[in-house]
């Protein structure tokens, strides 16, 4: 069971975006200082004229500046991801999906797939190897890095990711018309559409790093196709839902949302599925700075043969400074609950009849 107190007034919610860098992040140098500094006009050529050192047509470059190295290179690679993050949308869920179904099949290696965990750089794009030049440390101590990406040797890396990406969709569809139900179908179908949702966006990343190398990779599969084929599978699993206790019905209500966006309609006409649990709000401690309450919260998901597929039971605490806004924050601590944990759940679950067959 877990904590939670929240303060009224003054909240600060910080959203720490997940960073995916794959490949080979190749750098010049470790994470600490860089010691010997030089005046400003003694940087070198690379600082104050990068183009000069990586001209444009061979190189993607960003220079970034921090008291370490490491903070410097994740400024560099915040830098670079810029560069794609106005042209192209990246769902940081895809991108886990992705990653976990690949390195599963042993389509890539894991090299190519390897996460950088300790990178902090907000930006959901995934860059395929990037490599980081010298260091130089100007008279203020700060540390200089220059990132960059070698377009002909990236583009050729890009093109090979991408086929190995557009075989697994193939193997993945296959997979799906040779089911023996809908829900391993739908799964299969699932999963090709996360590894080709990924694979479009390394085209469209390809497409500005090496031009030439996007205009010759061709794809096995249409991509709009198997989005539709996931989507008209999906409209077939039509859902049930009933939460004893939410007489308001927002649990219910995140959940129709949440399985909305899997393009599960909700109903109560012959589900496929069936989401049935319980809630529940107690009275908590209760002194002179704040109130609280208990929440308890459980739900399955029930398959087409009435056994159950996902259990998620979770309770917790909430406060507030009067009884109404602690069951407010208890109520909205229970619908990231639904939306992080138990639907997280049920797409682990579909994923996991692919990684597990």
């Amino acid at each position: 069971m877990k904590t939670r107190t929240h303060a009224v007034i003054g909240i600060t919610l910080a959203v720490a975006a997940a960073t995916l860098v794959l490949g080979s992040c190749v750098s010049g140098g470790g994470g600490g200082n860089t010691r010997s500094a030089v005046r400003a006009g003694d940087l070198p050529e690379w600082y104050l004229n990068p183009q000069n050192v990586y001209p444009s047509e061979v190189f993607l470059t960003a220079i970034g500046t921090g008291d370490t190295r490491r903070d410097a290179e994740q400024q560099a690679l915040a830098g670079l991801s810029q560069i794609f993050e106005a042209e192209i949308s990246v769902d940081s869920r895809t991108s886990e999906r992705y990653s976990e179904l690949m390195t599963a099949q042993g389509s890539v290696t894991e090299n190519e797939v390897r996460l950088a965990q300790d990178t902090n750089v907000r930006s959901n794009q995934t860059l395929l190897n990037v490599q980081y030049g010298e260091a130089a440390v100007d008279e203020a101590s700060q540390v200089h890095v220059i990132a960059y990406i070698e377009r002909i040797p990236t583009g050729r890396v890009y093109a090979d990711l991408i086929e190995k990406n557009g075989e697994q969709v193939e193997s993945f569809m296959q997979e799906a018309a040779e089911s023996d139900g809908l829900v391993r179908e739908y799964a299969y179908t699932s999963a090709a559409a996360v590894v080709s949702s990924t694979n479009e966006v390394l085209r469209d990343q390809l497409r500005i790093i090496a031009p030439g190398f996007s205009e010759i990779v061709s794809l096995p599969y249409d991509p709009d196709r198997v989005l539709q084929r996931r989507a008209d599978i999906a409209a077939q699993m039509r859902t049930s839902i009933s939460v004893d206790g939410d007489e308001s019905d927002r649990i219910s209500g995140v959940v129709r949302s949440a399985l909305s966006e899997e393009r599960f309609p909700v109903g109560d006409s012959d589900p496929v599925f069936r989401v049935t649990g319980s809630m529940r709000l107690d009275e908590g401690e209760v002194n002179d700075d704040f109130q609280s309450v208990r929440w308890t919260l459980t739900l399955d998901f029930t398959g087409p043969d009435g056994n159950t597929l996902v259990t998620f039971d979770e309770q917790s605490r909430a406060s507030g400074v009067s009884q109404e806004a602690a069951v407010s924050f208890a109520y909205t601590d229970m619908e990231e609950a639904v939306e992080q944990g138990f639907v997280g759940a049920i797409r682990r679950y579909f994923d996991g009849l692919v990684l597990n067959s």
